[in-house]
């Protein structure tokens, strides 16, 4: 692969924003969320006063979005919400995606959340492993001082004056998880503040930081709290009330099933005092800043003088003038705002550059300067109608391309833009040259100045360099430690949800507004935008995605793990699959790279003139050896460019390959998030292990949220079919041995819940039905032959390790075709299983009992019954994760439910009686 880590975070770091200086270029949001007079009103509400809250929890869907969104979007106040994890644990409704994959939709989710309440994201280090149920559990995965330092760094460098901590770090709060997020967010409250805890952090550049309050937030009943916030306020601006938005906030969790209704009326979020550093005798219920200074002017009060003396002056002219915007701002006129708004700007810029002239070094007064200059410069461009965006002619590019990107500046209002200059913001290495103008543009090159309704458009070609860092996630860079992600060493990443962007565009312009009681006249705005590629959908219409730097060639291997059966001989296919992202057409030559025991035919494939997005998929026959023993075994593709005409002999011309591709990379793109990329190993895992399945079995799948199932019977040698809708309403299912229900599928197949006696009817003929996971839909809906019952939480087994016992080893289970023994329990990953029953009729037959440390044992992962002439099996282990990780003993179980027929359990149960 091309590129090179360091270059690539120089590169990204490149584009962090500074805090301190005359003034900062910003970054400006998406276009959409900053025009028009809604948008400035929003804006014009954090201009005055400095609040700042940081909420902790666990895991993405942990956050009080009412509490956000009132905070943010009401009170103008800047919120954080921290999550440890970033939910790789999970399931998974809407997709395939598990483990990292769904760390990084959940984490597009979060960010897609924040959007709509006003928050900020961040993270820590800890990778979710699954449910665990104790602090203590969890802290085996994850090392206490490194989370705890995450937490503090976090906790320094947003600088909250108050804590809300979603987690009591009790027991009470059930997942262990949530019971760790609870004690270091009490933990790092103190710590944050004491110079002798993580010293390297200040030695770093952060400094020490005492928050004054930490709240807890109380769930359901209120009794005992000691602060309300009203969440159910009507707010003019956003037509509905605050706890309304943080429900659409909160839909955005697709993955974890969240979505929920936006109810109207009064609503209010309760909160408890934990720590109070202030001891305000006079705090009241709704005064959660009570005794905090939030006041631009005290910060500047702690300037020596007279620097506080000028500084003072400046901040108070400034803000004279955002009230007088915030009382000028009109719905049909937002630009009898855009005057004062002019002056609050000027007053911000002279402010730091009193600063600056003084070396000031006071960080907090200086960042919330920048940011202020930023948010006002934002609302500014609202009222003023001025638009700015930078877009990329291609949503993709790949090191050593071109890239076209185009700026454009419209001033749709009736101010004058003038002296504008536009530049190309990329990491180093980048180069960008500009293009002539094309027709079309309004205002053509070299005229100065944009009177309004006029626009402004340039074009740059952007070259990436051979070594153009790909769009890898920063914290999927290098592998992970076990429970924790090892961050790269970029202080501007770390925390972050994902990379900062690599192109972008920068203008320079002077704004000039008329002067109105004193206020407006002419101010020099800096403004930076992200380059989006703008694309049309003939349904949808216009969409925006990002612009992602991928490698010239994608190659993947189908499937990724495969079971093999002892002693099997005969070779299987693994399919390569290679695309292309390139400009120009190449040649390849792909391979697939066998380990010691096995062979591979035939040596090289080659493929002519694959142009971009085109891709080929060729096939390879692999073969074990004569004695191969039972193990795993890793094949490994590779796909190389190659130059000349000779490829007709891969071997003639060696001199000619270029690079070596050896990982796919997969766009992320669900209509809630922005698009990312997941990059895998072009790996295929055999697992070499005895086992079989009932010969010429024939199994029809009914697939619900996602899972691998199908593809692990297949390589056992079943005979599997998908079930479409069509088939499921039909209840055609005459012509299969066995009936498999994918994980969740009475969740997201509505045909298999209107037609659930039709498959009823097959396991009375004499079919068989297993039943994988569902969760508290298939009790409520009555869909099992008899009564069975889920106990809410549900039931589960979170260790992976937790001892299973058969409880009747000869039932058919764990005789044919493959002898289960205990042994076949280890090696799970991440859980034995979830979604138990905890009732069911006497006519199951429950098979297993397990449970985790210090719990209960529990029956409900496995029961059979016989119906009719047929048997229904319902399972809650989790095959679902041990598939993609070859685990032996999960394939040698799965194959003897998915081989047992009515005859064989009918035996067996009337042999026990």
């Amino acid at each position: 692969m091309t590129g090179t880590a360091p270059r690539a975070l120089r590169g990204m770091a490149l584009i962090v924003v500074s805090l301190l200086g005359i003034p900062s270029p910003i970054w400006a949001q998406a276009p959409y969320q900053d025009r028009g007079a809604v948008a400035a009103g929003l804006l014009i509400r954090q201009l005055d006063g400095v609040k700042r809250v940081l909420v902790i929890g666990a895991h993405p869907d942990d956050e009080d979005t009412s509490l956000l969104a009132t905070l943010s979007r009401g009170m103008g106040a800047r919120t954080a919400y921290l999550s440890l994890t970033r939910g790789e644990g999970g399931q998974n409704l809407i997709g395939p995606e598990l483990g990292e994959g769904l760390g990084l939709v959940r984490t597009g989710e979060l960010v897609a959340a924040r959007a709509l309440d006003g928050g900020e994201q961040y993270f820590t280090r800890a990778f979710d492993f699954g449910y665990s149920k104790s602090a203590e559990e969890s802290f085996r995965f994850w090392p206490r001082e490194a989370i705890l330092a995450d937490v503090v760094r976090r906790i320094r460098i947003f600088r909250p004056h108050l804590i809300v901590s979603v987690f009591s770090g009790t027991r009470r709060d059930g997942h262990g998880h949530h019971q760790v997020a609870g004690e270091l967010a009490n933990e790092a409250f103190d710590a944050a503040g004491d110079p002798s805890r993580f010293p390297e952090q200040l030695a770093n550049g952060l400094e020490p930081w005492q928050p004054k309050t930490l709240f807890r937030r109380i769930r359901g009943s209120a009794e005992g709290a000691t602060a309300f916030l009203e969440t159910g306020a009507f707010d003019p601006l956003l037509g509905r009330s605050y706890f309304q938005l943080a429900m659409e906030s909160r839909s955005q969790h697709r993955t974890q099933d969240m979505g929920v209704p936006q109810p109207m009326g009064p609503r209010r979020s309760a909160l408890l005092l934990v720590y109070d550093r202030l001891q305000d005798p006079d705090r009241g219920e709704e005064s959660l800043f009570a005794g905090i200074d939030t006041t631009l002017l005290g910060l500047a009060d702690r300037l020596p003088a007279p620097l506080a003396d000028e500084t003072r002056g400046h901040l108070a002219r400034y803000r004279d003038a955002i009230l007088a915007a915030a009382a000028r701002l009109e719905v049909l006129r937002p630009s009898r705002a855009a005057p004062p708004l002019t002056t609050a700007l000027r007053e911000l810029q002279a402010t730091l550059a009193v600063l600056s002239a003084a070396d000031s070094q006071h960080r907090e007064l200086g960042e919330e300067l920048e940011r202020r200059a930023s948010l006002t410069q934002r609302a500014l461009l609202a009222t003023a109608s001025i638009v700015f965006d930078v877009r990329a002619e291609r949503d993709v590019g790949v090191p050593g391309n071109v890239v076209p990107v185009e700026g454009y500046l419209w001033n749709g209002g009736g101010f004058s833009a003038a002296e504008a200059e536009f530049r190309v913001v990329a990491p180093e290495g980048w180069e960008a040259r500009p293009m002539p103008a094309s027709a079309g543009t309004v205002t053509p090159e070299g005229v100065s100045a944009l009177g309004g309704g006029e626009m402004r458009r340039w074009r740059f070609q952007v070259s990436l360099p051979d070594d153009a860092h790909l769009s890898r996630p920063y914290f999927l860079e290098e592998t992970k430690e076990e429970g924790i992600y090892r961050w790269p060493d970029a202080p501007g990443l770390t925390g972050l949800p994902g990379n900062l962007p690599q192109l972008a565009g920068h203008l320079d312009f002077r704004l000039s507004t008329p002067v109105v009681d004193g206020s407006g006249g002419t101010v020099t705005l800096q403004v930076k935008r992200t380059a989006e590629y703008v694309g049309v959908d003939k349904a949808l219409g216009e969409y925006r995605n990002p612009f992602l730097v991928v490698p010239a060639l994608s190659v993947s291997v189908e499937p990724r793990s495969m079971p093999w059966p002892q002693g099997e001989t005969a070779p299987r296919i693994v399919s390569v699959r290679v695309r292309s992202a390139g400009e120009d057409p190449a040649n390849v030559m792909v391979e697939l790279n066998a380990p010691p025991g096995w062979s591979v035919t035939p040596p090289t494939h080659v493929v002519e003139g694959l142009s971009r997005g085109g891709e080929e998929v060729v096939s390879f026959a692999a073969e074990p050896h004569p004695g191969l023993q039972p193990g795993q075994y890793r094949f490994q593709a590779v796909a190389r460019i190659r130059e000349g005409t000779g490829v007709d002999d891969p071997a003639s011309a060696p001199d000619a390959e270029i690079g070596g591709y050896r990982e796919s990379f997969t766009v992320i793109d669900y209509p809630h998030i922005e698009r990312t990329l997941q990059f895998a190993p072009a790996e295929v895992t055999v697992s070499v292990f005895p086992v079989k399945v009932r010969t010429g079995l024939r199994v029809g799948y009914v697939m619900g949220s996602g899972d691998d199932g199908s593809a692990a019977l297949r390589s056992l040698g079943a005979h599997v079919e998908l079930l479409d809708e069509e088939s499921v309403r039909r209840g055609d299912y005459q012509g299969y041995d066995v009936v498999v229900l994918g994980v969740r599928a009475y969740e997201t197949r509505p045909d298999l819940v209107a037609s659930n006696e039709l498959l009823l009817d097959y396991t009375r003929a004499g079919g068989t039905v297993v039943v994988q996971y569902n969760k508290y839909e298939f009790p409520a809906g009555g869909f099992a032959p008899y009564p069975v019952a889920m106990r809410r939480p549900h039931d589960r087994v979170a260790d992976e390790t937790a001892p299973v016992t058969i409880l009747d080893e000869r039932a058919p289970l764990f005789q044919e075709p493959n002898r289960v023994t205990s042994e076949d329990f280890q090696g799970w990953a991440q859980e034995r299983g979830l979604y138990f029953l905890s009732e069911w009729d006497e006519r199951f037959t429950p098979l297993l009992e397990m449970a985790d440390p210090g719990e209960s044992p529990k029956r409900g992962g496995l029961v059979v019954a016989a119906v009719g002439e047929g048997v229904y099996i319902y399972t809650g282990l989790s095959f679902f994760r041990q598939f993609p990780v070859g685990v032996p003993g999960a394939y040698r179980l799965f194959a003897n439910l998915v081989s047992l027929t009515g005859d064989s359990w009918r035996a067996y149960h009337g042999a026990r009686r």
